[in-house]
């Protein structure tokens, strides 16, 4: 089985388990996911890599905006917390308009590793979503030392929407 074959299957397999049906990647080998209505997660597998990578925007930022530094401030001090990022980083975009949250992953996970994976990114994506919305424009932000909590069962504990 090819590594594109697996991601595949780990897609219908997540898509069978919540009772979307179907979820398979598009002809630009990517698919997406809407999470609580509001967390989208872009999954794009590259075969070069053999990877399956997530990306998710956290907040749209004014590429001209001069007093974007104490986002800046806060989003490094949250990519230092290695153990709260779950293995995802913070970057931004090529253009600097959007801040991303980004993982990555093998193709040949078996579909445990690939839901705890997609499991784990939500969680952290919530928590830099909340941490990013209490910077507060006037003081200096602290990192903050609450972690995303897993999930206590399966897929359907996410609060998905597709």
């Amino acid at each position: 089985m090819s590594y594109k074959q697996n991601v595949e299957e780990n897609l219908q397999h997540f898509a069978e388990s919540i009772g979307l049906g179907e979820l398979s990647l598009n002809e630009h080998d990517a698919c997406g996911l809407c999470f609580d209505d509001t967390l989208i997660v872009n999954m794009e597998y590259l075969e070069e890599d053999e990877a399956l990578v997530f990306v998710s925007s956290v907040k749209p930022m004014d590429a001209h905006d001069d007093s974007r530094l104490q986002l800046f401030e806060k989003l490094l001090s949250l990519n230092l917390q290695h153990h709260s990022m779950q293995g995802s980083f913070i970057s931004l975009n090529h253009d600097k308009t959007e801040v991303l949250l980004i993982r990555s992953m093998l193709a040949s996970s078996d579909y445990g590793n690939f839901e705890s994976t997609l499991e784990k990114f939500v969680n952290t994506l919530e928590w830099i979503v909340s941490e990013v919305d209490n910077v507060d424009e006037d003081a200096t932000p602290a990192a903050s030392t609450s972690a995303p909590q897993p999930g206590s069962g399966g897929p359907g504990d996410m609060g998905m929407m597709v």
